[in-house]
């Protein structure tokens, strides 16, 4: 054959290959069912069921003190004490970015002023911290919420129980209050309530605080608020997802690549142990032909059960596209690269059970470190470590950055970059493998 027909026949042969493939799939009822309706019913139930749980053995928060004053300090320390937190101390912007690429679930910032004012328990100015959420765990805002403001409130009982703590806090703040313009005094009853404490503080207890009320014309012209927690948005991603099943969709897609894996990599062995490949060898077909036939034909499935999903998605679930170019590079990027590992796994496999065995192990496993099956804040540490090393993660990084992360071409690149490697290792080793082993004949 002449070189120059050579291409066109290679093509063709794989082109024979890929169909053929395909056709077995489409007929296959039941690896049709695992390969997309499965994926969508857990995509589905998990987007239903789990729409931001805040429930986790530890989770890491970026701390950002720009108030860097010993009072701060202080109470971050004291904050860092809780075993459901990991501070982590960055720059502000830092911080929101990496909540924003999900590299952490939170970003809590002191402003500047956070320690005066949390020394000063009974000026107007109440201390104030910001927060920032990753928007996949709407429920974890409260959970914070609801910590912080236990961290405050223990702040001012300790102050409280403080004779000589609170006698200077009493008279500090009446000095301020003393020399603020008419128009800026607080309420009277608190003017009121902070004499009262002044006169009578050699008499109070450790109850105290409840006490000063009788004191009042009106209980509820002035309470005690620790802290405010102001929720912050982060840069570029106003809304987050616009729901749950933007964070369920890519979750099932682990489900779809799964199932087609499997199917592939069994088929392959299948054909492999009847003679189905030994007789394809006997015509003029190269090894190489065979394996990028169904190279192909795992990467086309791939990418039309994830559009498939996607376009559901869309139409059914109210999922947003953020940037269709990076939806593009997602798709191609996570098609590639797990066609490359299930080359792999095929060739591994000795017989259908090993190989069908092998590729579901090895998928769970990566799924399970990698998000697709227990979010990754109610991971043990260790294990959220081995995420880093999981393809599911990079996937479904890359598909939250094209749905609602709102990631650029540059910012997806790196997760993209890593599923293109892993296709080229698994495709390359496994066709090494591949041309060494024996073919049985029929």
């Amino acid at each position: 054959m002449h070189p120059s027909n050579r291409l066109p026949s290679a093509l063709a042969i794989w082109w024979q290959i890929t169909r053929k493939d395909l056709l077995l799939l489409w007929r296959d009822r039941s690896a049709l069912f695992f390969a997309l309706g499965f994926p969508l019913i857990m995509a589905v139930f998990f987007g239903t069921a789990f729409s931001g749980n805040s429930k986790g053995l530890q989770i890491t928060v970026a701390v950002v003190n720009e108030d860097a004053t010993p009072a701060a300090r202080a109470w971050l320390d004291k904050l860092g004490e809780n075993a459901a937190l990991k501070l982590k101390p960055m720059e502000r912007e830092a911080a929101l970015q990496g909540v924003r690429k999900g590299r952490w679930r939170a970003a809590l910032i002191l402003p500047k002023g956070f320690g005066q004012a949390q020394e000063q328990i009974f000026d107007p100015d109440i201390p104030q911290v910001e927060l920032a959420i990753d928007p996949t765990r709407k429920g974890l805002a409260g959970w914070l919420q609801g910590l912080l403001m236990a961290r405050g409130a223990e702040d001012m009982q300790q102050a409280f129980g403080n004779q000589e703590q609170m006698q200077k806090q009493v008279r500090r703040s009446l000095e301020t209050i003393r020399q603020l313009p008419a128009a800026e005094q607080p309420d009277p009853a608190v003017i009121q309530l902070l004499e009262d404490l002044e006169k009578n503080l050699d008499k109070l207890a450790a109850d105290q605080a409840n006490n000063t009320k009788a004191d009042t014309a009106d209980e509820n012209a002035f309470t005690f608020q620790p802290l405010k927690v102001k929720l912050i948005d982060l840069p570029t991603v106003r809304k987050g997802p616009g729901n749950a099943y933007a964070v369920s969709f890519p979750q099932g897609m682990v489900w779809a690549i799964l199932g087609v894996i499997s199917t592939f990599a069994l088929g392959l062995v299948t054909e492999l142990n009847q003679g189905t490949l030994a007789r394809l060898l006997v015509m003029p077909v190269r090894r190489r032909d065979v394996l990028g036939g169904k190279a192909l034909a795992c990467m086309l499935t791939l990418m039309l059960v994830l559009l498939l999903l996607l376009l559901i998605g869309m139409l059914a679930f109210g999922i947003r596209v953020h940037d269709p170019l990076v939806l593009l590079l997602a798709l191609f990027s996570a098609a590639f690269g797990f066609t490359g590992l299930m080359m792999l796994l095929s060739v591994l496999g000795k017989s259908e059970r090993s190989a069908s065995g092998l590729s579901w192990a090895v998928m769970v496993i990566l799924a399970m470190t990698g998000g697709g099956m227990i979010p990754l804040m109610a991971m043990p540490p260790w294990m959220a470590a081995l995420g880093q090393f999981s393809p599911v993660k990079w996937m479904v990084m890359a598909f939250e950055g094209a749905l609602w992360r709102q990631f650029s071409l540059a910012e997806v690149l790196p997760w993209a970059g890593l599923l293109l490697a892993l296709g080229i290792v698994g495709l390359s080793l496994g066709s090494w493998i591949f041309s060494r082993r024996q073919v049985q004949a029929g």
